[in-house]
């Protein structure tokens, strides 16, 4: 909770951006919108509404989901056409071709993920011995 200070202006919070933003705070926590008017995946059936405030940061958070599941299919999609134009150059009725892989955008972190398990999968099913792996 914001601590007024009366020797301020604007109710003690020292300009008309921070009364503003306090006021949105203070009415997104009280106005409660019920179910009628929410789509079920916002409804809350305990209390019968929610508040602006909670939608919010549902709103929020399925904004993020939704955008990082469409970051990463559209980057498939384009390393799937950066492929295809390479094949389409290529005469692939020989089978001795290399596709260039250095253009395609890549998640460094799922990759590395992905080189994680391999090696553990490896090492659990005995192709590699853990111990050639340290170093000297």
């Amino acid at each position: 909770m914001v601590q007024l200070d009366s020797s301020q202006p604007y109710c003690g919070l020292g300009s008309i951006e921070n009364l503003n933003a306090h006021m949105q705070e203070v009415f997104a926590q009280a106005i409660v919108i019920p179910n009628s008017m929410l789509s079920k995946e916002f409804q809350d059936n305990t209390r019968g509404g929610r508040t602006i405030e909670r939608l919010n940061k549902m709103a929020a958070k399925h904004d993020r989901e939704k955008s990082a599941h469409k970051i990463l299919k559209a980057t498939k999609g384009r390393n799937i056409e950066r492929m295809a134009a390479q094949l389409a150059a290529i005469d692939t009725a020989e089978m001795d071709f290399e596709l260039d892989w250095s253009n395609n955008e890549v998640d460094e972190n799922a990759k590395h993920r992905a080189e994680c398990a391999l090696i553990n999968g490896m090492i659990n099913g005995g192709v590699i011995n853990a111990d050639d792996l340290l170093e000297d």
